[in-house]
């Protein structure tokens, strides 16, 4: 008697055979992709499949999380250079930021890998790589030369204890660093020059050409393997194994420490081994569907997992018991690694369940998702600015730069960003 996978497959192919012969430009961009079980899909088939509403969905609140992130950080810890607020650090409001840390940037990387490989099916080497240029290049260039160093020269004047600039001459002698560095330079860094908040842009795009070389040199078969949904022992391999190379790399670099790598890309080690395993983990989700196709039965316990221990830990915070509680520490390591892995495990599946439907908001919400991250920052920064001295207390003023930093980075990418000629091509979720 025939399996039900094997009537599957047969359905599959009759559906297929009955199908009209793909034109030239179709066969062009169509691969066969080789399934675990021997079969054929079409990556044109694939290419065409309903869009993910419940990943963009995901996507943007992981990038409201990023802008909440950024308006809390100066409230929350002395480290944030760019705001010098009067007040002292709100006591625990500090694990918000460590939560946070430990899966919402992992968790944009799993997402931009897990549509990695369909992009390039759809378009090949060179067209996937010029979509890159533009999507990630363009925005790369214009935080490089505009944005960055605005917000520098803005938070030179403020608070650097140096002589006023120009803009013209802060970018040139102070941001690009031409004429050296002068002597009694107060910092933090020399010079400025840096990609700030857009390093994840930079990431994906070395990430992307990385790929696309590997996609041009590796054998067909490995380059095309399809693997079904990770089991619960591979998942908990994973996250020992993140626990143990985030604990080695630490034993260096610390959280918050930042090298250029290569001597151009901006890299936080401490989290490094978490944002290229998940960027792999995406694409080979991705290739195998797994966004659709994990059991809600198996990620939800680890979704369970990931939202306990983040509870413990404000609860831990809030009782005062973290004692020399540093990101070093191989409990640290491990409480991240389980979190991320959790909360990545489970949170696609939990919108997939719940968050599947969109709405015409929730549509220009999610087109604007990228575009928010990329311009969140000077808004931010300018709201706190505008509060220091306000007659609000400190929790009000949080709450003012949280909700006018999320409402007004979305109003000025939906209303003037997107509506720019050519905009949506670059910007456009």
């Amino acid at each position: 008697m025939p399996t039900a996978g094997a009537v599957g497959r047969r359905l599959r192919l009759r559906f297929a055979a009955a199908q009209p012969a793909a034109s030239h430009e179709d066969r062009s961009v169509t691969a066969d992709v080789a399934t675990a079980g021997g079969v054929r899909a079409s990556v044109r088939e694939r290419a065409h499949a309903p869009r993910l509403v419940f990943a963009d969905h995901l996507r943007l609140v992981l990038v409201v999380l990023v802008i909440a992130h950024h308006a809390v950080e100066p409230y929350a810890s002395s480290h944030a250079f760019w705001t010098h607020l009067p007040d002292p650090p709100v006591p625990g409001l500090w694990a918000f930021l460590w939560v946070n840390a430990a899966f919402f940037m992992g968790a944009l990387f799993l997402l931009a890998g897990a549509f990695t490989p369909a992009s390039f099916d759809r378009k090949g080497a060179a067209a996937f790589l010029r979509d890159r240029a533009v999507r990630l290049g363009i925005p790369l260039v214009f935080g490089f030369l505009l944005l960055i160093p605005f917000q520098g020269w803005i938070y030179h004047l403020a608070y650097r204890p140096w002589p006023a600039a120009g803009y013209w001459d802060y970018f040139v002698h102070y941001y690009l660093g031409f004429g050296g560095k002068p002597p009694g330079w107060p910092g933090p860094r020399w010079p400025d020059l840096q990609f700030g908040h857009l390093w994840f842009v930079e990431h994906l795009l070395v990430y992307a050409v990385l790929y696309a070389v590997w996609r041009m040199l590796a054998p067909t078969k490995l380059r095309s393997l399809r693997l079904a949904p990770p089991t619960h022992v591979a998942i908990a391999l994973y996250a020992v194994g993140l626990a143990v190379a985030t604990f080695a790399i630490r034993r260096w670099y610390p959280q918050d420490s930042w090298i250029a790598l290569l001597g151009f890309i901006q890299v936080e080690p401490a989290h490094l081994p978490q944002y290229a395993s998940l960027f792999v983990i995406g694409i080979l989700a991705g290739r195998g569907d797994w966004l659709a196709a994990m059991p809600k039965r198996r990620a939800l316990p680890w979704l369970a997992l990931g939202l306990g221990l983040a509870l413990a830990f404000y609860v831990i915070v809030g009782v005062g018991l973290t004692g020399r509680f540093n990101s070093q520490s191989f409990v640290v390591c491990a409480w991240e690694a389980a979190l991320c892995t959790g909360l990545c495990v489970g949170l696609p599946v939990a919108f997939r369940e719940l968050a599947s439907r969109q709405n015409a908001l929730l549509r220009a919400l999610s087109t604007n998702s990228y575009a928010a991250y990329v311009f969140h920052f000077p808004i931010v920064m300018v709201l706190q600015w505008l509060l220091i001295g306000s007659v609000l207390p400190v929790a009000g003023r949080i709450l003012v730069t949280v909700a006018g930093g999320v409402i007004a980075t979305f109003l000025l990418t939906e209303f003037v960003v997107l509506r720019l000629p050519g905009a949506r091509r670059v910007f456009g979720s």
